[in-house]
């Protein structure tokens, strides 16, 4: 097939860093790895993985977390087993 076109994405550092590790074990360029992803996405019309949306209970702690709402802090392991009762 022919490769005629381009494509860029902007992703965080860290991903990039562990996932052209990963594809460099499997002995593929990154080039290769997101053609063969692309590629089965085309073909089975779907993302190759579940992808599922929160329910609406784990999508409200989510969002309270990244507000620092409910969480807890412990000083030590100790601190933490007591406030679990533990």
């Amino acid at each position: 097939m022919t490769q005629d076109t381009t494509y860029q994405l902007r992703i965080d550092q860290r991903i990039k860093d562990a996932s052209f590790a990963v594809f460099r074990e499997l002995g593929m360029t990154p080039a290769e790895g997101m053609r063969i992803f692309l590629t089965k996405v085309a073909k089975t019309k779907s993302i190759p993985f579940p992808v599922n949306l929160p329910n609406v209970e784990t999508a409200q702690v989510l969002a309270d977390s990244e507000k620092g709402v409910g969480l807890n802090h412990s000083k030590d392991e100790q601190d933490f087993f007591k406030q679990v009762g533990l």
